[in-house]
């Protein structure tokens, strides 16, 4: 009789451990699609497997998408529209599903919408994957109001490579100007293209030793791009058509803390148009909750924006937002109140293209 209990409670376990790990293995709440967690995501959107629906009818007056796409930053897609739309299905060709955004929710902001001249315009807010790792095609058809399905566009990008880290944080901006991007870091140190590198790195120290010496003849001997801000877009109005700036953090050198994000025009390379510009922030792969602002935080400078050739003083400068970083290396020693030297941006792009 023992032995028949011991055989039967052994095979119950076989089949509960079975039943187990197939319950473990099947998950409620499935995880990013390919095409999510490898190219593009659109916040509040509705992932659907399949074929994208495609149809005749004529709506759109022009579509735009942004041609230098980099990771772990985000891009727009701007449609003009002769009626109203209710929605926009956006995939990337030769992946399988697409992204079905709602257009009509002014409260998000990849629904916000203007009109003028009787056309609707809907500017589109993409996220790019940190994982991003190539050029893609975007491919997106709009649906109105009667749902009715417009033929499909096509938008290719090219891949920009930028540093992710384990905490990133990007600006894009809509046309080609010259947009800075701050961080402070918590003890007080300006991440800019003054000073392009996080405190607690070795290439600080390198730089600031150079700095200090006076030698310029002697280039300081670092590895441009691999910490801190590797993209200073369109500096001087030497336009590059990447549109962006990216600063990325190593967990060796992060501060434990509060840091600040800013942006600046530093130089309106055409007064006459706006630029709009986001800023997103992302550590260990996920947004993060900003204890001031949103994230990601979208604005716009304004037709007319003047030049403000700034350095890390901050003044005329947007602060967008403030997040804490609870782990980290302890800020004990201040950068806020230590007058060092710094770069132009003619020097640091010139040191940073060698």
């Amino acid at each position: 009789m023992k032995n028949t209990m011991k055989q039967l409670l052994k095979l119950f376990s076989i089949v509960f451990c079975a039943m187990a790990l197939y319950a473990c293995g099947s998950d409620d709440e499935p995880g990013k699609s390919a095409l999510q967690d490898q190219f593009i995501d659109v916040d509040n959107s509705e992932y659907t497997e399949g074929s994208m629906p495609v149809g005749d009818t004529p709506m759109l007056q022009t579509a735009t998408f942004d041609k230098a796409a980099l990771p772990g930053g985000t891009s727009y897609l701007t449609l003009n529209s002769y009626e109203e739309l209710d929605y926009v299905n956006i995939g990337v060709e030769g992946e399988s599903g697409y992204l079905k955004v709602k257009l009509d929710a002014p409260a998000n902001v990849q629904g916000r919408a203007t009109t003028n001249n009787g056309i609707y315009t809907y500017t589109v807010l993409v996220l790019l994957s940190q994982n991003l790792n190539s050029s893609f095609t975007l491919v997106f058809t709009t649906v109105n109001k009667q749902g009715e399905v417009s033929s499909q566009f096509t938008s290719e990008t090219n891949y920009i490579e930028a540093g992710t880290g384990d905490l990133q944080v990007n600006l894009r901006f809509s046309n080609e100007k010259d947009v800075d991007l701050y961080v402070v870091e918590p003890n007080g140190n300006v991440i800019y293209y003054g000073q392009p590198f996080p405190y607690y790195s070795k290439e600080y120290e390198i730089i600031n030793d150079w700095l200090e010496s006076d030698d310029y003849e002697n280039e300081p001997d670092v590895e441009w791009g691999k910490i801190g801000l590797d993209i200073d877009s369109n500096a001087g109005c030497d336009i590059d058509w990447k549109n962006s700036e990216n600063i990325f953090f190593k967990t060796d050198c992060m501060q434990k803390g509060t840091y600040q994000v800013w942006v600046n025009m530093f130089a309106n390379c055409d007064p006459s148009i706006a630029t709009n510009y986001t800023v997103r922030v992302t550590y260990k792969g996920i947004a993060v909750t900003p204890k001031s602002g949103s994230n990601p935080t979208s604005g716009v400078f304004p037709i007319g924006t003047p030049d403000n050739e700034i350095d890390d003083e901050l003044i005329g400068a947007t602060k967008i937002m403030e997040f804490t970083i609870n782990e980290g290396i302890e800020p004990g020693r201040s950068a806020a109140v230590t007058a060092k030297k710094h770069l132009i941006k003619k020097e640091f792009n010139m040191l940073f293209a060698n």
